[in-house]
């Protein structure tokens, strides 16, 4: 037999263990979702790995809008933006004009939009700079630039020291430096330094940002346009992409872009925008109906209900003594457990007690910083959190027990 590239075979391990601890690519058994429980072997459990952060994928209005847009325009609109787009297309981005507050371009999913964005943004003379810890999808969508010929560097995480000093010495060498990150990460909950981007970008005229803020849309901003855009409003030589599903509850991505130029180029020339299909109109609906939500006085309530909750988890991971990656300000929370066996019988132990959470492995994270990744919703309640915690503290002392016959000391940092 063939012999296979040593990555492969170790996610595939990896990725069989979890299969094997029923941990990893399940399918739910709910014949009616309710946002708070999920089905599993005939058992509910309280789902602690959701995305949809708001909770509005369940709400009435995005359901009608769905409903309604399937009736006018039917299930799919099968034809090139390149040629025509379905009608919907108009209001949604004008709506979005004015939830962002730049020229929107909305994709067929994130990771389309930096398939269409980067390539045509960044061109031979200049140079990526790319944090270690930014989306799977962002990179992926680097190595096509990086394929024409633009050097790519990896940064350490969050390392604004050492991005300096790369963006000093490059600048000697390239028309234009990108900086590739994503506003939350989606795996620690940990946030960018948004504020501290945006004073290098004022000192370094070369020097270009361009943030994935998937994890960051709706749930934080005003009308929920996202961590990074709430920071630091959208201006030149920043790109801001986003994503209509997760908090926002719909499909399909977002661009933002600070001038119509940029907005012009990525739509006429960016390969998904000429050669995948569009945002189909059952979703245009649901995006519709979630945007007059964001554009309303609403969406600060629905915020406020989630912060309240992230304020509670933090501290109750305070009160246990929880090795958390850090203390979260997003939904999105870490417990550092060392390697992928020990994150494994921890999850496995929280799903015996009725919670499921993501078992948070390689290639996720590097193999010494596996963990217990879990997420807030607005459909857990306080005495939801309580549980999970008290869950998690209890069959800590259990798990740190067969990490260190494993040998691994104590639990590694971030």
């Amino acid at each position: 037999m063939e012999s296979q590239p040593g990555w492969l075979t170790t996610i595939d391990r990896i990725v069989n263990r979890g299969l094997s601890h029923g941990l990893v690519q399940r399918t739910t058994e709910d014949e009616v979702f309710n946002g708070r429980t999920i089905c599993l072997n005939g058992r509910h459990v309280l789902n602690f790995a959701l995305c949809s952060y708001l909770g509005l994928e369940l709400d009435s209005r995005l359901k009608q809008g769905t409903i309604d847009a399937a009736t006018r325009y039917g299930t799919q609109f099968a034809i090139s933006r390149a040629y025509m787009s379905a009608t919907p297309y108009t209001e949604l981005e004008a709506q979005f004009e004015e939830l962002f507050g730049g020229h929107v371009l909305a994709t067929p999913t994130t990771t389309l939009g930096h398939i269409a964005a980067l390539p045509v943004l960044i061109q031979k003379g200049d140079a990526i700079i790319v944090d270690q810890m930014a989306h799977n999808s962002m990179q992926t969508a680097a190595k096509l630039v990086q394929a024409e010929g633009v050097l790519v560097e990896t940064l350490l995480h969050a390392n604004l020291e050492l991005l300096e000093e790369r963006i000093n010495v490059l600048s000697k060498q390239f028309r234009h430096v990108w900086y590739l990150t994503d506003g939350v990460y989606s795996m620690f909950g940990d946030l960018a330094p948004v504020h501290e981007l945006g004073n290098l970008l004022n000192r370094y005229e070369q020097l270009h940002l361009y943030f994935d803020d998937a994890h960051g849309m709706s749930w934080i901003g005003k009308h929920g346009r996202g961590y990074v855009l709430d920071c630091l409003p959208i201006q030149e030589r920043m790109v801001v992409a986003t994503s209509l599903c997760k908090a926002y509850a719909a499909g399909g991505g977002a661009l933002i872009f600070p001038n119509a130029q940029m907005h012009r180029q990525v739509k006429n020339c960016g390969g998904p925008m000429i050669f995948s299909g569009p945002i189909q109109p059952p979703m245009l609906g649901a995006a519709l109906a979630s945007a007059r939500i964001h554009l309303s006085p609403e969406i600060d309530s629905l915020q406020q209900e989630l912060q309240d909750r992230i304020a509670l988890c933090n501290r109750l991971l305070k009160t246990y003594d929880i090795p958390v990656a850090c203390s979260s300000q997003s939904p999105i929370f870490y417990i550092k457990l060392g390697f992928p066996d020990v994150a494994g019988e921890m999850a496995k132990h929280l799903l015996d007690d009725g919670f499921y959470t993501n078992h948070a492995v390689y290639p996720a994270v590097s193999r010494r910083k596996s963990g217990i990744r879990f997420t807030l919703t607005r459909h857990l309640s306080a005495e939801d959190i309580h549980g999970l915690i008290e869950a998690i503290a209890r069959n800590l002392p259990k798990v740190l027990k067969t990490k260190s016959r494993k040998g691994t000391g104590k639990c590694v940092s971030s």
